[in-house]
């Protein structure tokens, strides 16, 4: 079937991760960060509360991801579980808008959800997109990585509007509707791979690469299994930084509607702030994508989470609009490119082969960082009564990441590192 279209199919697989990215990060991040205070007042709950359920979702991915991983090299498995998944990300999301007890929303955006995202966008972009491009991976997942930043554009605002419109009950009820359909029609776009298709790398035709002088770097790349990447020492520095991350990204994003409010703005003030970080990192993707394929990836990477750190501390002290827009904006520019070189830089180090295997890896200790920081966070500030010692704590997190990156080298020899 993909064979038929009139252009190279790996482009339909990206914009299937584009769109799917936006509606992971609007699920996992944006929407709920906009929901949290009119829910735990309604409620009565605190925000460590609150987060225990982003905990337990972080933790089931985690957990379960190590299994699942390994079957995102498979033919059919990735287009199963994106179908399953929307199902139950539309539903789990929907019901939450029926809640009354905290075990409740534990059991559907912890649990339910958690679940669902098994099939989510970062699944697509991070084992299938590096599967359809060698040459030009590197824009084709800034390209796919791009729809992250629209889940900041898009959510805040429209979650925003609905709870103001409707309250924030049925706010999740259409937020879970729309959500699930889209998600669904997505799945049934998904292919794993080109050579499934009868497909090259890229778009190449056969007599592409008669007289190539180097077909190898044209069409393929040696790539490790997931048993001789965890033999190398970059592996480890790579999961170590990951992992810094993950407690970084998470924490500190989840936050960031709840701080600006506290530090004086107002709801539809903050979620604009925020859409300017989405629009802005949304844009920048794809330059990241070609800047990685002409540059050392790791040293991208390094300046990106070092300038991240930076950015904390001038975050910290944003007061009044014509503050919060040149941080934001900047904020865009600079974080919008770590989810896109951290996806080339784990495909360019270990091959497309077995990438889903590779990264089923990294993420049970990304995610598990990943789960702690709202929940730490949340803690923080409920101890503190402010988010200075979360964010000092982010900072240092980015910081000590970009420093570790630049010591993994290329495990293995192959073009562009």
């Amino acid at each position: 079937m993909a064979a038929k279209w009139p252009f190279f199919y790996g482009w339909v697989i990206v914009a299937v991760a584009f769109f799917a990215s936006g509606i992971g990060s609007g699920v996992a991040i944006w929407g709920p960060s906009v929901l949290l205070i009119p829910m735990t007042d309604d409620l009565g709950w605190s925000r460590s509360a609150f987060f225990t359920a982003f905990f337990v979702r972080e933790i089931l991915i985690a957990i379960t991801t190590p299994i699942i991983g390994p079957f995102y090299d498979r033919k059919f498995a990735p287009r199963v579980f994106a179908f399953i998944g929307a199902i139950l990300l539309g539903l789990s999301t929907a019901l939450i808008g029926q809640v009354n007890a905290l075990w409740q929303f534990i059991a559907l955006f912890g649990v339910m959800g958690g679940i669902a995202e098994l099939g989510s966008g970062f699944f697509i972009s991070q084992a299938i997109v590096p599967k359809w491009f060698v040459v030009k991976r590197g824009r084709a997942l800034g390209f796919a990585v791009m729809g992250v930043g629209l889940g900041a554009l898009v959510f805040p605002s429209s979650i925003s509007f609905l709870i103001n419109q409707v309250g924030w009950r049925e706010a999740w009820v259409w937020f879970g509707l729309s959500v699930g359909s889209i998600s669904l029609l997505l799945a049934l776009l998904i292919r794993t791979s080109p050579e499934d298709e009868g497909l090259l790398p890229d778009g190449l035709q056969p007599n592409q690469l008669l007289g190539a002088d180097n077909t190898n770097d044209i069409v393929e790349e040696i790539s490790l299994t997931r048993r001789e990447a965890i033999r190398h020492p970059t592996f480890w520095l790579l999961l170590l930084s990951f992992s810094l991350v993950g407690l970084g990204i998470t924490g500190f994003q989840s936050n960031w509607h709840p701080f600006l409010t506290e530090v004086g703005f107002g709801p539809a003030e903050a979620s604009f702030g925020i859409a300017i970080y989405g629009l802005m990192s949304g844009i920048v993707r794809p330059g990241w994508g070609i800047l990685g394929e002409r540059f050392p990836v790791r040293y991208l990477m390094a300046i990106a989470t070092i300038l991240t750190s930076i950015l904390i501390l001038f975050f910290l002290n944003v007061r009044g609009m014509s503050t919060l827009i040149p941080i934001m904006f900047v904020a865009g520019i600079v974080m919008g490119g770590y989810l896109i070189l951290r996806a080339l830089l784990t495909a360019n180090y270990f091959g497309r082969r077995h990438i889903g295997a590779i990264n089923s890896l990294f993420r049970p200790f990304s995610m598990g960082t990943a789960a702690l920081g709202p929940l730490l966070f949340g803690a923080l500030h409920d101890t503190y009564g402010n988010y200075q010692i979360a964010f000092l704590l982010a900072a240092l997190a980015w910081g000590l990441a970009g420093a570790i990156i630049l010591l993994a080298r290329p495990p293995i020899t192959n073009k562009n590192k």
